[in-house]
């Protein structure tokens, strides 16, 4: 795999020739897009602006790679990492959404690995119409009236003698993006876009998908559009671009979208809004609707918590979305920022490529790229071999720490906290014997804390009605223990249970236990816990943790009588004798994990939930 991502960048380390070969990719994309049955033929890719894609790969991934912004170590890696990992003889399924610059150094080098895979594996490749490459069009950046075009490709900034060449290539990249569809509506219902989905009030008048493809209202919002209900602000006043009128908004256009092409649309993966973690499910718009994938690793601000982005990859396969996340360490990092600065202030104090005596000297600490997770799937518990390298010793000009480690072997498809199972598994509604199999898997995976694996066992037997509840409970304990996304699904689905009963105090004393280990919000736990004691006024545990959730709030009174009341309902738990019941830091973390081995699960449909113990 690294030797791969080696030679790309060495390949494209010399600006000069990154945009000459660029150039020459461009052209060739250009020559494969004049016959519009040339992209994609392998998925059966129709003609038009919104296609449809009436085939998947069988037995094989597609891989979907998200923004990159001239990222050229992400893109990079990320072809390298689905090369390797797809493990077959012909090349992968890919499709980009988009935005491959961002007026950086590495701009050209992009352009290149994409259309140069274009032009390579046509049938197997899928582009999408990006907002960074359409406004190099003049026309549309005037009429946007926007900056996206200001932090595109013809901002690289480039040596006086290339300026020329950079120009060219920006001429026929903008040819390109004007061919490109703007959305792809896949064979499993799964829209891929740039940016969202069109506002409902622009598809009123689209009477069908011939109509669709000149609704050019509509159309820029599959390339413009965001979706961020929390970042409503971004270009919400312009006419373009802006935020989709909320969820319901959302779930209108996709009742439209699916009557427009007979058929039933139920989940977006798309680029855009760039997502700290690399990826992030805008689970407001519903379980498994919504995913945002970033696929560039640059070093995010103070404000957005500072490190850099994993280069994430997103991979469908038998109606499952998965997401792998490579890590790179932090002298690799560095490497990268030297090859292809990211701001012309760093740039201007990089030294040429070509003063580099040992090109691929340099290159060779790449091999320190390690640490991939891919988010686990529980059908497919297997290890993926990568041959070993060959190990070229290695003399770096650049000033950089030697890495500790120089090949990756293998990389499993291990537990971890970034599984995202979407898809119901609706052929057990019809099933019970094997949903009731699958709840009994994951009762034994519970009580051995493999909380992933129980997680997606129970959402596979919640399909059945008579398991729906218990399932929805046990799901929800599994996911408080899988860090902060896990206790957004565990409050997700406690906030069901809790609708269908609002006296359940089990339910209540689970989501105040999301809201204090993963939210630290003891203010929103005291009213889950003082509804639970409401309910069962016994239920010694509530009581112990609303003397903690009002210990975090300083409230020593209302934690003192908690306490008490604890103590006098027989609760096992330590009562804290310092600081007149208020709790000292030292004693928070071990007092939260204490207190989430007492979540309630159902061991059975019928059985009434006990602590996890």
């Amino acid at each position: 795999m690294l030797q791969r991502v080696r030679q790309r960048l060495a390949a494209f380390g010399e600006h000069s020739v990154a945009i000459r070969r660029a150039l020459e990719a461009a052209k060739s994309a250009l020559a494969v897009l004049a016959d519009p049955t040339n992209m994609g033929r392998a998925l059966q890719l129709e003609e038009g602006v919104v296609v449809r894609a009436r085939a998947l790969p069988q037995d094989r991934p597609l891989w979907i790679i998200g923004d990159v912004r001239g990222d050229a170590l992400a893109l990079a890696t990320a072809l390298a990492f689905i090369d390797e990992a797809d493990g077959e003889s012909e090349a992968a399924f890919i499709a980009f959404l988009g935005d491959w610059t961002g007026g950086f150094c590495g701009d050209a080098a992009c352009v290149a690995m994409v259309l140069e895979r274009l032009t390579a594996h046509p049938g197997r490749t899928l582009l999408l119409r990006g907002d960074r490459e359409w406004a190099l069009n003049d026309a549309v950046a005037a009429l946007l009236e926007s900056t996206v075009a200001a932090s595109g490709l013809h901002s690289m900034s480039v040596a006086a003698h290339l300026k020329s060449l950079r120009n060219d290539l920006v001429h026929t990249v903008a040819q390109i993006a004007e061919k490109l569809p703007v959305a792809v509506v896949l064979a499993d219902g799964t829209v891929l876009a740039h940016g969202a989905l069109p506002r409902a009030s622009r598809l009123r008048s689209v009477k069908d998908l011939q109509s669709l493809q000149h609704a050019d209202a509509a159309l820029r919002d599959f390339v413009l559009g965001r979706l961020h209900l929390r970042e409503n602000f971004v270009n919400a006043a312009q006419r373009e671009g802006g935020v989709i009128c909320g969820v319901q908004d959302f779930r209108a256009a996709l009742r439209t979208l699916s009557q427009l092409f007979d058929a039933p649309l139920d989940r977006m993966i798309r680029g855009q809004d760039a997502a700290p973690e690399g990826y992030r499910w805008f689970r407001a718009y519903g379980e498994g609707a919504v995913l945002t994938l970033t696929t560039m690793a640059d070093t995010l601000v103070a404000s957005a918590g500072g490190g850099r982005r994993r280069t994430c990859v997103g991979r469908l396969k038998g109606g499952r979305i998965r997401v792998a996340r490579i890590e790179l360490p932090d002298d690799i990092a560095i490497l990268g920022d030297q090859l292809f600065p990211r701001n012309i202030q760093t740039q201007a104090k990089v030294a040429p490529m070509a003063t580099l005596s040992h090109e691929s000297d340099a290159l060779e600490e790449l091999d320190a790229l390690s640490a991939i997770q891919f988010e686990n799937e529980p059908t497919m518990p297997r290890q993926i071999e990568i041959p070993p390298m060959v190990n070229v010793p290695a003399e770096p000009s650049l000033p950089i720490q030697q890495p500790v480690s120089t090949t990756i072997e293998k990389f499993s498809l291990a537990e971890t906290d970034l599984v995202e199972c979407v898809e119901p598994h609706a052929s057990l509604r019809n099933d019970p014997a094997a949903a009731a199999m699958h709840f009994q898997r994951g009762i034994a995976l519970l009580r051995a804390r493999s909380w992933a694996g129980a997680r997606d066992a129970f959402r596979i037997a919640g399909v059945v009605e008579n398991l729906r509840d218990a399932a929805a409970m046990n799901e929800a304990v599994a996911c408080l223990w899988l860090g902060t996304a896990g206790h957004q699904e565990a409050l997700s689905r406690l906030r069901e249970l809790r609708q269908r009963d609002s006296k359940n105090a089990a339910v209540h004393f689970n989501m105040a236990i999301a809201f204090l280990g993963g939210e630290k919000n003891p203010s929103e736990a005291m009213r889950s816990l003082r509804a639970a004691v409401d309910a069962a006024p016994d239920m010694a545990d509530a009581w112990w943790a609303l003397g903690l959730a009002a210990a975090m709030r300083s409230d020593s009174t209302t934690a003192a009588s908690a306490f008490a009341r604890a103590a006098s309902a027989g609760c096992p738990l330590p009562i804290p004798g310092s600081m007149q019941g208020l709790i000292p830091v030292r004693e928070l973390a071990p007092a939260l994990d204490a207190l989430r081995s007492l979540a309630r699960h159902r061991p059975s449909a019928d059985a009434p939930a006990v602590s996890l113990g």
